[in-house]
């Protein structure tokens, strides 16, 4: 409920110094509000449709990210920006009330709780580390393109408007409908394959937009999305169905490691950006995707020795 206030708060101050506070306050929530949404569709759900779940929870995220810049980028910049924060705000209060009506209470069984795995005992874990990484990765080769994408389609040759470069995020559109489908991909194929897959459809789509046409740069774009996700939601059902306890806690720490790998990824290929270009994005982003890549290969690797499907699909 933090969300709503501080977005009434974004909308009415002239203070350069408040307004960058109180983002950075619901910068600190959002985490939150996502790494609870995970834990509860885990210990909520049977395994069996876990991976779908996890794509259609990673699809809602996508719709949530396109409608924001839409927002922002189409429907108030004939007001004020600062109306966006005030829809954004009306929204969230909504949902907000929306889940606490509706969502079912959580079953809690007190004998497992005492069990639940702590923070110490799920990163000493080489398997989870993979993941860890994998979330990191791949968000910071994904906003890293979506970061500075608008400063080189706006520049020469180019020359695109503001409008214009705003439409780019309707690529989005395809992780709408990727993410579930790459759920039940990775029930198929497994995890571990969709996220190679997933890996290599965005390193060749990343490759491609070097390619000076905006058409091509548009469908790159949206073969990009579809690859992200995929991995995203192949990463996040890996998570949550090796896990029996502490998928809570599981859940925070991959939300930290993609939100670090897109804080870092835009920080570090800024420089890149300015010393470089826009070829050396795609070179630094390709070369990061060898993590995704080698990751998932090594599950599927493991996916045939072992398997990963946890007693109680119940359980936290």
């Amino acid at each position: 409920m933090c969300c709503p206030p501080c977005g009434i708060v974004c909308a009415v101050t002239g203070n350069f110094w408040v307004l960058l506070g109180t983002r950075f306050v619901q910068g600190l929530f959002i985490p939150c509000l996502t790494t609870c949404v995970a834990a509860y569709l885990a210990k909520t759900l049977p395994i069996e449709g876990l991976n779908v779940a996890m794509g259609s929870y990673v699809s809602a995220t996508v719709a949530g990210g396109l409608g924001g810049r839409l927002l922002g980028g189409f429907i108030h910049p004939p007001l004020h920006w600062r109306y966006a924060f005030i829809t954004a705000s009306v929204f969230v209060l909504a949902a907000t009330l929306a889940a606490y009506h509706f969502l079912p209470s959580e079953k809690r069984n007190p004998t497992t709780e005492v069990q639940t795995l702590g923070f110490l005992d799920l990163v000493v874990r080489s398997d989870l580390l993979r993941i860890f990484s994998v979330a990191f990765s791949a968000f910071f080769v994904f906003s890293s393109v979506f970061n500075y994408l608008p400063f080189y389609l706006s520049a020469p040759p180019f020359g695109l408007s503001t409008e214009f470069v705003t439409l780019t995020y309707c690529s989005y559109l395809v992780g709408i409908l990727a993410a579930p489908l790459a759920g039940k991909l990775s029930n198929r194929i497994g995890n571990g394959a969709s996220m190679a897959l997933g890996a290599v459809v965005f390193g060749v789509s990343l490759g491609a937009t070097l390619l000076k046409t905006v058409p091509a740069i548009a469908a790159c774009l949206a073969v990009i999305c579809a690859g992200f996700f995929c991995i995203h939601a192949a990463a996040a059902g890996s998570l949550n169905r090796r896990l029996e306890s502490g998928r809570g806690r599981a859940n925070s720490l991959y939300v930290l490691s993609y939100y670090l790998g897109g804080c870092i990824g835009i920080t570090l290929t800024g420089y890149v950006y300015v010393s470089s270009g826009w070829s050396g994005i795609v070179v630094t982003g390709i070369t990061k995707l060898v993590i995704p890549l080698a990751s998932g290969l090594w599950e599927v690797f493991t996916e045939r020795n072992h398997q990963f499907e946890p007693k109680s699909s119940n359980s936290l």
